[in-house]
């Protein structure tokens, strides 16, 4: 219940945006941070969907599985977090602490 609570927010901390690629990066840190199973079954879905759906975007795909899972597994915790007892600390206060920096986050264009 956690993971879906804060979805979102992993979104803005980590730099992955909502699109399929996206997604798949947030779902790749996800699997380097908590080991579930349904990331796994989550990211082999989308990577079939996209070969037989739009092959021509795999390498942009496999590029922020990749980063995803670097950065999940360079992180500290974010499941751990208690974002709603910090809504003052910035975006940027947050990516120090949980050791994703700034020019560790690439940008994400859609």
């Amino acid at each position: 219940m956690r993971l879906r609570q804060t979805h979102d927010i992993w979104h803005l901390i980590t730099g992955f945006n909502t699109d399929v690629a996206g997604e798949l990066g947030l779902k790749a840190f996800e699997l380097a941070q908590t080991h579930r199973p349904m990331a796994v079954i989550l990211l082999v879905g989308g990577l079939l969907k996209t070969l037989t759906e739009t092959p021509e975007a795999l390498p942009k795909l496999f590029d922020q599985i990749v980063e995803g899972y670097q950065l999940g597994c360079q992180a500290r915790p974010l499941l751990a977090q208690k974002w709603e007892t910090q809504w003052e600390k910035s975006l940027t206060e947050w990516q120090e602490e949980l050791g994703i920096l700034p020019q560790s986050i690439a940008v994400h264009p859609t």
